[in-house]
């Protein structure tokens, strides 16, 4: 397996909607937040990997609770940046969506600097190297997780349905 680093396979581009100010649209707008909003244009129409540039929790602690698959046509939050893959000859873009959700903590929270306002820059994503299988194996890699996340959502809801449906005692 060969590692590469991020500048050699990925475009690195900031977003540019302001999250407060933009007018919401027909387009998926990716926030740093898990649900999407939408905005009336859209910066982006491919397959995209878009990461926080700003910590989650803030208070000079570096770190982030999510980064982002997205494709089709997106606006991007401007404390967001893409990962626009170059070659997908290389890599999919949902390995590395894949790879860097998984490994976060330890590629790219690491990166972040600053003592009230903790953020990351984007220059320092360009050396961060990632190591890409073959292609064959990033499919497998992106199907055995697609079916992990599908049995995990359905384990949740499971849960919650079960939690729902059970009488509860009243206590006064």
């Amino acid at each position: 397996m060969k590692s590469y680093k991020l500048k050699d396979i990925c475009d690195i581009i900031k977003g540019k909607t302001p999250i407060k100010k933009s007018i919401p649209g027909d387009f998926p707008l990716v926030v740093t937040a898990e649900e999407r909003l939408t905005c009336n244009e859209y910066q982006f129409d491919t397959e995209a990997v878009c990461i926080p540039l700003v910590s989650s929790t803030g208070h000079g602690k570096a770190s982030l609770n999510r980064i982002h698959y997205q494709e089709g046509k997106f606006a991007l939050g401007n404390i967001l940046c893409a990962l626009i893959v170059k070659d997908k000859s290389i890599v999919l873009p949902k390995y590395l969506y894949i790879y860097l959700s998984i490994y976060k903590d330890d590629v790219l929270v690491p990166l972040m600097s600053g003592s009230a306002n903790v953020s990351l820059s984007i220059s320092k994503l360009y050396p961060v190297e990632i190591p890409i299988p073959d292609i064959s194996k990033q499919k497998e890699i992106i199907k055995k997780y697609t079916v992990f996340m599908k049995n995990i959502d359905k384990i949740n809801n499971n849960i919650i349905d079960n939690i729902m449906s059970n009488d509860r005692p009243e206590y006064d």
